[in-house]
């Protein structure tokens, strides 16, 4: 069991958290947002990669929003923000998105229900593509069949793969699988942790085993998948405009405007709102993926 604390309008209340890893929304109509942000102190033995896996986080979710603290040796006692507020991606809100570029799933249930998990996305030279495709099948205990490209790579470095892997604590697509009408792609778990929520995969969407566990369980065949990249998301809170930013390609800060100034102006409409425009500026030069308030 572990406290944490979690920001409730400008109060911050210590919490006691049975089941930190709990993932399923619900939307209000009123919000574009879900979560909450939350606090936590290093205990000895943490890493943020551990904390990462214990709130249903990515690794680089982890480190954007606490870019001063290090990965593997924090201080004990320092604070720890735990980026787990979101706005919902722009889009129609069905089936499941995913958006890349925050290596986040969304996985629309109807009735106002929005599971969102973390994933581990195609390396470079090995992206995942952005489209929309549908589920076709699910399976549990997979065998891996290694694709002739990761065999021949693995070779060209000296290592040799096997043609199948059998189901196990070895096969790296863990103990459930969601295929897609893409070939080749598809959703599915791991026996790295470390690696959901980072450019990992050769193309594949990878998911911790609580998480796949449950795609597996709720989604259908026949759902749309709709794979985007937006790394910046605007939306409305409590009457405000919220404005939340990922960094860019592989750049960890950026000083091009565009797309904030285009995301803000296109939330805001018509309506006659103040916007602070420095406050979009630090934003987006910070990009640390927490939804904040624009608008005056």
């Amino acid at each position: 069991m572990r406290l944490i604390m979690t920001l409730v309008g400008c109060l911050f209340a210590l919490l006691v958290v049975f089941d930190v890893q709990a993932r399923l929304y619900h939307i209000t109509p009123d919000s574009d947002l879900i979560g909450t942000l939350q606090y936590t102190s290093i205990e000895e033995g943490d890493t943020l990669v551990d904390l990462a896996s214990e709130y249903g986080l990515g690794i680089e979710e982890m480190t954007a929003a606490n870019p001063e603290i290090d990965v593997w040796l924090p201080k004990v006692g320092q604070v720890v923000t735990i980026p787990s507020r979101f706005i919902l991606p722009e889009g129609e809100r069905r089936g499941i998105v995913v958006n890349l570029a925050e290596f986040r799933l969304y996985h629309f249930l109807g009735n106002g229900k929005v599971m969102t998990a973390p994933v581990g996305i195609g390396r470079q030279g090995w992206e995942t593509p952005t489209g929309e495709t549908l589920v076709t099948g699910k399976n549990t205990d997979p065998w891996w069949r290694v694709p002739d490209s990761i065999r021949a790579q693995a070779e060209a470095e000296g290592r040799e793969l096997p043609e199948f892997v059998r189901p196990g604590p070895d096969n790296p697509l863990g103990k459930h699988v969601v295929t897609l009408n893409w070939p080749g792609y598809l959703f599915h778990g791991t026996n790295k942790d470390y690696g959901v929520g980072t450019r990992i995969s050769h193309g594949c969407l990878r998911l911790y085993d609580k998480d796949i566990a449950d795609l597996y369980q709720n989604v259908t065949v026949g759902t749309p998948v709709r794979i985007i990249y937006q790394p910046v998301k605007a939306g409305w809170h409590a009457g405000q405009l919220m404005l939340e930013v990922h960094r860019i390609g592989e750049r960890a800060k950026s000083q091009n405007m565009t797309p904030a100034t285009q995301a803000v102006v296109k939330a805001r409409g018509q309506q006659d709102l103040a916007i602070d425009w420095s406050r979009v500026t630090r934003l987006m030069q910070q990009a640390q993926g927490i939804p904040n308030a624009v608008s005056i």
